[in-house]
């Protein structure tokens, strides 16, 4: 994408989305306002930085915004929405969006704010305890305080999951901060340096050893070890592959979540986590560094995936697998049963995959899954994973359109009434599902998913585009640009939407 700027101009003035403009136009001005009235003007320092939760009708970014779906989406962790605040790890992908954005435009402003918010994250926003940055899934930075925020009043644990960083446009801004955070990583988050174990927590102790957790350590590692030549980078990160992939069945070739929490059930069980965060940054570390252990270990988990978890008579892909390949039926109508936040079990993937997912972080990942499978097609060709990303497009399309996800419907249409009328999904979601069908009608050469992404693209400007500020919603009953429901996954989406064919880096 960033190599064929002249594609993009034309492509552009030809591509309509039905409103009256195209999708340039609106990522354009949903950037524009961000640029103007969405940055740090709070507190006693106003910094460059983007807000994470914005009302679209004042344009402000208070502490004190309704609760909406806060419980839910954050599995009851509500500094999961960083109120007050900014996150520069929430803001990855509106980073590669500014950055696309100048090269389309030849605007230098959209890139000037990104390198702008990223060095004063590197410099400033900062975890006294163990000097690891306050971003990620428990931590942020408040715009009003100036100081740490999120869990334990900004002393929480830094955690990094599912998304893939932006560490090549961090480092042109500060190499020097990008290679410190990524050497304290390993200090804090490696338990084990001999086995490869780590916690997604900051405490050097052992604890949860999610696979959408050790994928960012063995992507960060990679990445150094590509920037400083040092080979000991390469090793720590093919110690964390390998710390996952041989503790995989080796029957089956289907790997465990967590290999370490041998007494819950993701310490014994294979979901979308390991076919979709997982693999995906495995891929993406193979395309960085052209190391086909990368790229192997990635096909395994893929194909274990595929051949186990595809039911042919349901058309169907399996959510949860025991490591034998077993499938785990569905408890009850998950539609019309409450879960609880509070209870481990109720996080379970049971029965087939829920394509709309509604919260942040649990052991469902599928449409990362199926962008993973496009992905590897991408890069290999290969024939069976080519048959994985028909799969995937059947199952999407037949869960068309885009609507409230299954597992925790009762819950969201609690606390948003509203959704029960409205219907749609998360921007996230939206952006994700797009990317998909753009990929798919490449790789298996199916014009006709183009116009598939067109339509879903179309219902989602529809619905989270508010056109008075410029700016997209995160959900379209809340009536807030919310950064951890995804904007930037859409915003991405509709540029690869008037690029295409030429759609660049996948939208992980």
């Amino acid at each position: 994408m960033r190599k064929r700027v002249v594609i993009w101009f034309l492509t552009v003035q030809i591509s309509s989305a039905g409103f009256g403009g195209t999708y340039l136009d609106l990522v354009q001005g949903c950037a524009d306002t961000l640029i103007e009235k969405g940055r740090d003007r709070y507190g006693e320092t106003h910094t460059p930085l983007f807000m994470c939760v914005i009302d679209a009708e004042t344009l402000n970014a208070s502490h004190e915004m309704p609760l909406h779906d806060g419980l839910v989406r954050t599995e009851g962790r509500l500094h999961r929405r960083n109120l007050g605040g900014c996150d520069l790890w929430e803001d990855q992908e509106l980073l590669r969006v500014l950055y696309q954005l100048s090269e389309m435009t030849g605007q230098a402003k959209y890139r000037q704010a990104a390198n702008e918010s990223m060095d004063h994250f590197l410099k400033h926003c900062i975890k006294p305890s163990t000097g690891l940055l306050t971003w990620g899934s428990h931590i942020y930075w408040d715009a009003y305080t100036d100081s740490p925020a999120g869990d334990g009043d900004g002393t929480g644990p830094h955690e990094l999951l599912v998304r893939e960083p932006e560490w090549e446009m961090m480092w042109r801004v500060n190499p020097e901060r990008v290679q410190d955070q990524i050497e304290r990583m390993w200090d804090w988050h490696i338990c084990d340096p001999k086995t490869g174990q780590h916690n997604r927590h900051d405490d050097k102790s052992p604890g949860c050893d999610f696979a959408f957790c050790g994928s960012e350590f063995i992507y960060a590692f990679a990445f150094l070890h590509l920037k400083t030549g040092d080979p000991i980078w390469e090793q720590r990160a093919k110690l964390i592959l390998n710390y996952h992939w041989e503790a995989r069945n080796k029957e089956t070739d289907l790997a465990p979540d967590a290999p370490a929490l041998q007494d819950r059930y993701d310490g014994y069980h294979s979901f979308t986590t390991l076919s979709g965060p997982h693999a995906s940054l495995l891929l993406r570390a193979y395309e960085l560094t052209k190391d086909k252990e990368y790229l192997d270990v990635a096909l395994g988990h893929l194909r274990a995936y595929e051949k186990y978890a595809w039911n042919e008579e349901a058309q169907n892909y399996w959510g949860m697998l025991e490591l034998n390949g077993e499938p785990i039926p569905e408890f009850g109508d998950p539609s019309t049963r409450m879960r609880s936040v509070h209870v481990y079990d109720d996080y379970q993937p049971t029965g087939f995959v829920d394509i709309w997912r509604t919260i942040l972080y649990a052991y469902e990942f599928p449409v990362i899954a199926a962008q993973s499978y496009a992905y590897a097609v991408r890069i290999t060709d290969e024939p069976e994973l080519k048959k994985a990303v028909e799969h995937w497009v059947a199952v999407i399309k037949k869960d068309l359109p885009a609507k409230t996800g299954r597992r925790w419907k009762t819950n969201l249409e609690e606390a948003l009434p509203a959704v029960r009328e409205k219907g749609g999904t998360y921007a996230e979601n939206y952006g994700r599902v797009i990317s998909f069908f753009l990929a798919a009608s490449l790789v298996l050469d199916r014009p006709d998913l183009y116009e598939t992404a067109k339509e879903i693209a179309d219902d989602a400007v529809a619905r989270l585009h508010h056109e008075p500020s410029g700016l997209f919603l995160g959900h379209e009953v809340k009536r807030t640009y919310e950064a951890t429901d995804g904007v930037g996954y859409l915003l991405y989406a509709l540029l690869q939407l008037d690029a295409y064919p030429d759609i660049g880096d996948p939208n992980f």
